[in-house]
């Protein structure tokens, strides 16, 4: 029997950069441009060095399901991501283990099923009562509006309706901790990115601890109309609870994803559609013979297939996360290295969406890819990940899509729209080295849905 050589991880090809720095000002400069070069000039393994810390970055399917699934209790999640902790808590996006799993089995009945079912309404009219207010608008900033939209839709879902003023001191809060999240100077002084948001924090909890106690108070576990009811109310086998401090940290953590990732994607959308008038035309005849006349009913979502090719393609050119990385807290091996503990892996949305042993033309936007025969994201389970995979997948990616598609079938049906930058005056996403999605602007104009 041949005996199989392992090399180490030190063997990857890659560079470590700077002393103490690493690669880090690169990547923070470059972006998604960081590991795209690197990728085209190592290939699907390459290792980098950012501060302090070793990384190895495989780029695959197969790698992706490994890490994220298959062999998950060898790296951590929360040593990733521990420097946020002060932010966002340790909810269950940073968990790792028999803790997550606990977190996850009490949360699930809040964003699966008949709830999903239960908040169609909810989404439904807060849409139509924000869109609304749209054409008296101009130069719209597209992803602080659709953030706004995105937060009183999560207002409305978690804890019930909230008085307008109550949102846009929300809106501010959680605007302050994204900007803390995002810097690099880590320095617990009002003057700084980092004091604000640890103030925001505090005021966020401030905000929910109050409406948890009047729940608690109210005691009223016959009637749950929102999430904050459920996750109260809801146990696991062992009859275990989620405590108010772990129930903050949750709604804190999926209001921040729900804040940022839905707007970006839907900025995303809007823009490909301005750039793609033959499939702005499809998406409109497919709502038409759906929906016809009627109001938009939760049953009819799931027949709005060409709608969901292109959400597809758009999660996949355009991943909110373009990498994924983990702690290695025993040893991994992977590709012939074997990666030690207390390094990093990576693994890359960006990288594997764009794979030509997946999708045919990856570059090129087709969100027929997704189409019968044709099914590209089929070939492998961990062939599309824009929402993660395995045991830390998007806990709420059933409600996102819920919300994108009834966001985009209320503009379709109302609106015309113009945004800029125009299609075609920017590089593609994978040259961009700026938030793109942040700085768009949209006009729009009067549509009738006929």
């Amino acid at each position: 029997m041949a005996v199989k050589y392992l090399k180490s991880a030190e063997e990857i090809p890659g560079s470590y950069g700077l002393p103490y720095f690493g690669e880090a000002i690169e990547l923070f400069k470059e972006q998604q441009c960081f590991h795209l070069r690197r990728f085209n000039r190592y290939g699907p393994v390459y290792k980098t060095k950012i501060f302090n810390t070793k990384i190895a970055c495989f780029v695959s399917p197969e790698a992706n399901q490994r890490i994220l699934k298959d062999e998950a209790d060898k790296f951590s999640s929360r040593q990733v991501w521990k420097f946020i902790e002060p932010l966002l808590g340790n909810g269950i996006i940073f968990q790792d283990g028999v803790k997550h799993e606990r977190s996850r089995k009490i949360m699930y009945p809040a964003f699966h099923g008949q709830a999903i079912a239960v908040y169609f309404e909810i989404v439904r009219n807060t849409v139509e009562n924000f869109l609304a207010k749209w054409q008296h608008k101009k130069n719209i900033f597209l992803f602080n509006d659709l953030r706004q939209l995105n937060l009183i839709i999560g207002c409305q879902l978690f804890f019930g309706a909230q008085a307008e003023s109550e949102v846009e001191k929300l809106n501010q809060w959680f605007s302050d901790l994204v900007e803390g999240i995002r810097t690099v100077v880590r320095w617990d002084i009002p003057l700084t990115k980092f004091g604000r948001a640890r103030i925001a924090r505090g005021k966020i909890e401030e905000f929910l601890s109050s409406i948890i106690a009047r729940r608690r108070k109210e005691n009223n576990s016959e009637k749950l109309e929102d999430v904050l009811d459920l996750l109260i109310n809801s146990t696991d086998e062992e009859g275990d609870i989620l405590s108010d401090s772990e129930i903050i940290n949750e709604a804190i953590g999926l209001l921040y994803l729900a804040h940022e990732n839905i707007a970006k994607m839907l900025c995303w959308v809007l823009f490909e559609l301005a750039g793609n008038p033959d499939w702005l035309s499809k998406l409109r005849q497919e709502q038409s013979e759906i929906i016809s006349k009627d109001r938009l009913q939760f049953l009819h979502l799931k027949n709005l297939t060409k709608i969901e090719w292109f959400l597809k393609e758009v999660e996949r050119i355009y991943p909110s996360l373009y990498t994924i990385p983990r702690a290695v807290v025993e040893d991994f091996e992977c590709e012939g290295y074997v990666i030690p503990k207390n390094w990093f892996v990576i693994v890359s949305p960006l990288l594997t969406h764009r794979s030509p042993l997946i999708y045919k033309n990856p570059d090129k936007f087709d969100p027929l890819r997704f189409a019968p025969p044709r099914q590209e994201d089929k070939k492998h389970p961990f062939a599309l990940i824009g929402f993660g995979g395995g045991i830390h997948q998007c806990l709420g990616f059933e409600l996102a899509q819920m919300e994108i598609k009834i966001i985009l079938s209320m503009i379709l049906k109302h609106y015309n729209w113009e945004i800029s930058p125009k299609y075609g005056e920017i590089a593609p996403a994978l040259q961009a080295t700026k938030k793109i999605e942040e700085q768009m602007t949209i006009d729009v104009f009067p549509h009738s849905l006929t």
